[in-house]
């Protein structure tokens, strides 16, 4: 019996990019959402909530920007890649839920500490996802994409890993509960990422 792993994709890939835009439209228009229905009070209540939402707005638009382009040239889909869409896409739609828990109860509320656990390993896990589709571009065995891209892309894969190892590694205990400037190590971790996202845009635009 012929097996699954290199079958035609039960989703066929307009629907999956339809359900994919769909899911990152609505993730991005709920942190707009949370904007208009928790309005600031002072000037460093909103300048707090603009920058929240423009990190979140980053993540993802970043994490679209990179979806999109990686699956334009995925000139198939097996199973298991259907399968992985649907877990990127489920840490998608996770994604402003646990951004907006942390925003509304606060870095210093009994819960934030574990929000900001599950929040990491929520980014750490597209980013990881994301790896995996690009590193399937740039396998040389699998001949998907022009040779003379193929270290553009392996160089891509290497940010993405990076960028996962730096959510993860956010994720332990102490990186909570050492501050600087009022702020967890682990959000500053975060933070950190954005010139490797940035980087990672580069690479892209070049291949």
């Amino acid at each position: 019996m012929t097996s699954t792993s290199g079958a035609a994709p039960q989703v066929p890939r307009p629907r999956i990019q339809g359900l994919s835009d769909l899911i990152f439209g609505l993730a991005l228009s709920i942190g707009a959402i949370q904007l208009v229905g928790n309005l600031p009070q002072t000037h460093n209540g909103l300048v707090t909530d603009l920058s929240g939402f423009a990190f979140s707005f980053l993540i993802l638009i970043s994490v679209w920007n990179r979806y999109s382009t990686t699956m334009s040239v995925m000139p198939v889909e097996t199973t298991q890649l259907v399968r992985l869409n649907m877990l990127l896409l489920f840490l998608v739609a996770v994604e402003p839920f646990l951004f907006n828990v942390l925003v509304i109860r606060g870095l210093g509320s009994a819960i934030g500490a574990e929000v900001s656990e599950y929040y990491s390993l929520d980014i750490g896990g597209m980013n990881l996802v994301q790896a995996y589709f690009v590193h399937v571009l740039a396998s040389e065995e699998k001949n998907l994409i022009p040779r003379d891209l193929i270290r553009h892309y392996k160089a891509i894969r290497n940010l993405l890993l990076l960028t996962t190892a730096i959510f993860v590694a956010s994720d332990i205990p102490v990186f909570w509960s050492i501050t600087l400037s009022g702020l967890p190590l682990r959000v500053l971790l975060w933070v950190l990422t954005i010139p490797v996202i940035w980087t990672s845009r580069l690479f892209g635009k070049r291949a």
